[in-house]
């Protein structure tokens, strides 16, 4: 009885295993480049700042080092992402998503600057700020973590539920990214194109 019980079990995985395999979607690769300013590396520096950029379909990683010898600031809430349809959204910018909303709803909407010290640089993703449209409630723990990264939303779409990405094939977007030298406000702005889209 328990031999069989045994066969019956591995059996049953087997067939979950199939049904999950064979129904599962083959996540978009989308291939990427930097048009304005025109670079082949993602790269773009001045004399006071030089910047990094690796998009994906979630996010975007960004690097930013400061030239200077003195603080500058990334103005985070005056930060935008442009999509194709030339749609202006809102954006967070760090490493833990669930934490920039958490911070985004506590600071009453607001998104406090970021400062870079003298010949130092940092490091985040960029994600679209969906979280003026929502509302995670009064108190900070009032939405589970996993409930807030679930309503995060992809810069594109990751599979073919949630969009058709092979429509972005040729398109551009923009990151607007405002640096604060100590008195003046560069608004530095980048086109990116999604050169291809594969399944």
């Amino acid at each position: 009885m328990y031999k069989l019980y045994k066969t019956t079990r591995k059996i049953a995985l087997g067939c979950l295993c199939l049904i999950f395999v064979g129904c599962s979607y083959t996540p978009y690769r989308y291939s990427f480049s930097l048009i304005d300013p025109q670079s082949e590396t993602m790269n773009f520096e001045d004399s006071n700042v030089q910047f990094r950029f690796v998009p994906s379909s979630e996010n975007i990683w960004v690097a930013i080092k400061n030239k200077t010898d003195h603080d500058i600031n990334l103005v985070r809430d005056k930060a935008e992402y442009i999509d194709s349809l030339g749609e202006s959204r809102m954006i967070h910018y760090g490493y833990d998503y669930v934490q920039e909303v958490w911070d985004f709803a506590e600071n009453d909407l607001y998104v406090s600057p970021i400062t870079i010290d003298p010949d130092s640089e940092i490091t985040g993703y960029v994600w679209i700020n969906i979280w003026p449209d929502f509302c995670i409630g009064q108190d900070r723990f009032s939405s589970r973590s996993y409930e807030i990264y679930y309503l995060m939303e992809p810069i594109f779409p990751r599979y073919s539920f949630e969009g058709r990405g092979e429509e972005l094939k040729d398109s551009t977007f923009n990151l607007i990214l405002p640096i604060d030298f100590g008195g003046y406000i560069s608004h530095y702005t980048f086109t990116f194109m999604i050169n291809d889209v594969t399944e």
